[in-house]
């Protein structure tokens, strides 16, 4: 039963992926800004494959801890979970509301890649750095 659970959480987040190429295109070129908008488009993928993964871990394993470092390990959860809320919603508006700047849209392009990958960095950091226990 717990193989049928994983299986099924896997297949729809590599649908949902899936889902978010086809939609984005990222490799569809832009006449007027290919370099930028290529950069944000794969940016936002690997934020969202980090995302993912994270989800993925949080659902089906959990956090270790040693019984001395309780009120760090509160700490760092907390920090975690505001960092976690924070991933979620600005890489997606970013993505979102990229078609509604129009000014200095290149700038904004690299602007939120820097953003997303900032972002996928620290959730790759709290994926590594977070000791898992498979529950």
């Amino acid at each position: 039963m717990n193989f049928f659970l994983h299986f099924i959480f896997i297949t729809a987040f590599l649908l949902v992926y899936v889902i978010a190429i086809i939609i984005l295109k990222p490799f569809r070129l832009h006449r007027k800004r290919p370099v930028s908008t290529i950069t944000l488009k794969v940016s936002y993928l690997v934020y969202l494959a980090a995302f993912m993964l994270l989800a993925y871990l949080v659902l089906f394993f959990s956090i270790t801890s040693e019984p001395t470092e309780e009120a760090n390990e509160e700490k760092i959860l907390n920090v975690f979970t505001i960092f976690s809320i924070f991933a979620f919603f600005i890489p997606n508006i970013g993505i979102m509301i990229r078609r509604s700047v129009r000014s200095w849209r290149v700038t904004y392009n690299y602007l939120v890649s820097g953003l997303n990958l900032l972002i996928a960095g620290g959730l790759i950091y709290y994926i590594t750095d977070i000791p898992w226990q498979f529950r």
